[in-house]
C-alpha cells in the first residue's frame, strides 16, 4: 500500500516468472512426449527388434535358456535378417500389422523370388519365431499375430533332392586311395557317415570326446552343438574304428565350405568305378546355385521337361553324410527307433523319420526282404 509501483512491479515479475517456469514444463513434456513417441515408433518397427536380437545372440547379450546360441542358428538367424531386409526394403512394418495379409505378403515375395516351398516354410517359422520373442519381450501386444502362420505342404518336387550314400558306396569311399587334404576329407565325411552327426558335430570330434561306458563299450561322447542334447555313438563299426586309429584319435578339423566341395569332387572320381554315384538324378537348385547361374559360375542341364538333372555325386553335401549314417543304420533291422534316436539326438520320431531317404522300389524291396527271406511263394 506504501509503495504500489514497487509492489506492482513485484507482482509483474512474479507472474512473468510463473509463466516463463509454465512454458519450460509445456516445452519439457512435448519434448518427453516426443522421445517417447519417437521410441514408441521405433520399438513398433519389426526390423529393429530383429537387427538388435540378431546381435545380441551373436554377443551372448541373449541366451537360448542357459546356453549361448550355436554358431549355427546365429548364421541362421542372420540368413533370414538378410532376406527380411530385402522384403522390408524401408523398414516400415509394425507389430500391429502382422496379420493373414502381411504373412501372404510376405510368402508371395518368397515365390516371387523363387524360393523353394521347403526354404518358404523355414523363413516363415523364422518369422513367427522373431513375432513370439517380441510378444514375450513386451515389446508388442498383437496377440492375434501368431494365428496367421501356418507352413505350405511340401511334396518331393518342391525341394532338391536329398540322397543318402549306401553301405556299399561309403565302403567303396572308405578303400579309395587318395592323399593330403581329400584324404582327410574324406574320412572325416564317413565320420559323419558312421556317427550319424550334423557336420558341425561330425566335424569337431577330439581327443576328448572318446571315453567308455560302465561296461567297457567304446563311445563319442558328444554335446550336439545345435540342440545341446548329449549323445554317446558306439564305436562299432571297423571303418570307423581304423579312422580313429589312424589320427591316434585326434581327429583334424575341415571348414565345413572345403569338405563340401572336395568330397563332390572326390565321388566324382569315384563315380568311374562306382556308376551308382554317376546316376543322373532330378533336382531343384538352391538359392545359391541359382545365383551361381546367374553369375555365370555353375552351369546345370535341364532334361526335356525344363526339370534340372544332376550326377547323385554333384548332390552331396556336408549333411549327406548325416542322412546316410540313419538310413544305413534303419536298415539293418537291428536297432529300435529309440535306440537309433539315442544315437542322432533326434527328439521326435517324425523328424528322425524325416531323415529316412528310401525310395518307392527300395521300400518294396525291403519289405520283400522281411516277409521273404528265403525267396519262396508267399502268396
Amino acid at each position: 500500500i506504501a509503495n504500489p509501483k514497487k509492489a506492482e512491479a513485484i507482482m509483474k515479475a512474479k507472474r512473468e516468472e510463473e509463466e516463463r517456469q509454465q512454458e519450460e514444463q509445456r516445452i519439457k513434456a512435448d519434448q518427453e512426449r516426443l522421445i517417447k513417441e519417437g521410441i514408441d515408433a521405433e520399438r513398433a518397427k519389426i526390423w529393429n527388434f530383429l537387427n538388435h536380437f540378431c546381435e545380441e545372440i551373436k554377443s551372448g547379450a541373449r541366451l537360448n535358456g542357459h546356453n549361448r546360441y550355436a554358431p549355427g542358428t546365429v548364421k541362421a538367424w542372420f540368413s533370414f535378417r538378410k532376406l527380411y531386409d530385402m522384403f522390408d526394403k524401408k523398414h516400415r512394418f509394425t507389430w500391429s500389422q502382422v496379420d493373414r495379409a502381411f504373412v501372404t505378403k510376405f510368402l508371395a515375395f518368397m515365390e516371387k523370388n523363387d524360393y523353394m516351398v521347403s526354404a518358404q516354410n523355414k523363413y516363415l517359422v523364422d518369422l513367427r519365431a522373431i513375432v513370439n520373442y517380441a510378444y514375450l519381450d513386451g515389446i508388442h501386444d498383437n496377440d492375434r499375430a501368431m494365428q496367421y502362420f501356418s507352413k505350405k505342404k511340401i511334396e518331393d518336387g518342391d525341394k532338391a533332392i536329398e540322397i543318402y550314400l549306401s553301405e556299399a558306396e561309403l565302403q567303396a569311399l572308405y578303400e579309395m586311395p587318395l592323399s593330403g587334404k581329400q584324404d582327410e576329407v574324406r574320412d572325416i565325411f564317413l565320420v559323419g557317415c558312421y556317427t550319424c552327426q550334423r557336420v558341425s558335430d561330425y566335424n569337431d570330434i577330439d581327443k576328448d570326446c572318446f571315453t567308455t561306458t560302465a561296461k567297457g563299450t567304446p563311445v563319442i561322447r558328444l554335446v550336439q552343438k545345435k540342440t545341446r542334447n548329449e549323445v554317446k555313438i558306439p564305436i562299432m563299426n571297423p571303418n570307423l574304428r581304423a579312422i580313429c586309429d589312424k589320427y591316434a584319435y585326434n581327429l583334424p578339423s575341415v571348414v565345413d565350405v572345403i569338405l563340401n566341395r572336395y568330397i563332390k569332387d572326390i565321388l566324382k572320381n569315384l563315380s568311374e568305378s562306382v556308376p551308382t554315384l554317376g546316376k543322373i538324378v532330378t533336382t531343384k537348385l538352391t538359392m545359391k546355385q541359382k545365383k551361381l547361374v546367374k553369375d555365370g559360375k555353375l552351369v546345370v542341364e535341364r532334361n526335356d521337361k525344363g526339370e534340372v538333372v544332376m550326377p547323385r555325386y554333384a548332390c552331396v553335401t556336408t549333411h549327406t553324410a548325416r542322412r546316410s549314417g540313419i538310413t544305413n543304420m534303419y536298415l539293418t533291422h537291428k536297432y529300435t527307433i529309440v535306440q537309433m534316436m539315442h544315437v542322432s539326438g533326434h527328439k521326435t520320431q517324425k523328424t528322425f523319420m524325416d531323415y529316412i531317404k528310401l525310395s518307392s522300389d527300395e521300400i518294396a524291396d525291403e519289405i520283400d526282404a522281411i516277409a521273404n527271406p528265403t525267396g519262396a511263394d508267399v502268396f
